[in-house]
């Protein structure tokens, strides 16, 4: 049975993606979809740094998010839905090309399912701490690693990937990287893993996108396609 916490959007990123482009921005939003054949979600926030996102210092982060997914109890087949909001202060540590960005703070938690499954600890409103680490590093020029990971108590949840990616395209108006991407997320009695490509740091104007698809396998012995679209603008 997934668990809410473990939830990809959970990890969307401060981001460290755009981090490398800014110089005097404060203030990032950021908002996405990642959908597969068993769940969806949406997701959307805001990143704060009073000394400017490409420098070292404190940055303050609020995730707020919904979506649905299905499981089965013995043959019942039980839709769920759910909503989370986290607000977690960090700090952006940036050395060269490389930048980190570590946050923790209050996650708050609500979830339905219909019909009602008395045995799903996760259901009804929970409060809870998570953590979260974001990297982004070019190690030569048109060469780029990504990797998020999160937790939280609720649920014990958890998410973890990684991705590598070259510059395909470069215009006036940035460039692209694309290569290949995993990702895991799971809790105590769930978990699932992602294999597929990604494009990342699409700039077009005051925007910048990514997106990935692949394959996705769970512990509930499905398995399928994953799509995700996520966006970003800073002021």
């Amino acid at each position: 049975m997934p668990a809410a916490s473990a939830q990809p959007a959970a990890t969307a990123p401060v981001s460290a993606d755009l981090l490398a482009t800014l110089e005097a921005e404060r203030l990032l939003l950021f908002g996405g979809t990642d959908f597969w054949r068993a769940g969806g979600f949406l997701h959307g926030g805001f990143a704060w740094a009073p000394d400017g996102l490409a420098h070292d210092g404190p940055v303050f982060k609020v995730l707020a998010g919904a979506g649905t997914y299905q499981y089965r109890v013995g043959r019942t087949p039980i839709e769920a839905a759910q909503t989370l909001l986290s607000v977690t202060p960090g700090w952006i540590f940036r050395r060269d090309r490389f930048i980190a960005v570590v946050h923790g703070g209050i996650d708050l938690q609500d979830q339905w399912t219909l019909p009602v499954d008395p045995g799903n600890p996760l259901r009804g409103p929970h409060a809870g701490m998570r953590l979260g680490l974001e990297t982004w590093w070019e190690p030569l020029q048109d060469v780029m690693v990504k990797s998020h990971a999160t937790w939280s108590s609720t649920g014990h949840g958890w998410g973890a990937g990684a991705a590598a990616g070259y510059r395909m395209l470069q215009t006036w108006y940035g460039g692209l990287f694309v290569g290949p991407e995993v990702q895991a997320y799971g809790d105590a009695t769930y978990h699932q893993l992602r294999a597929g490509l990604h494009g990342t740091a699409l700039q077009y104007g005051p925007y910048q996108w990514s997106a990935g698809m692949g394959w996705v396998t769970d512990s509930d012995h499905r398995s399928g396609l994953y799509v995700r679209i996520g966006v970003l603008t800073k002021m």
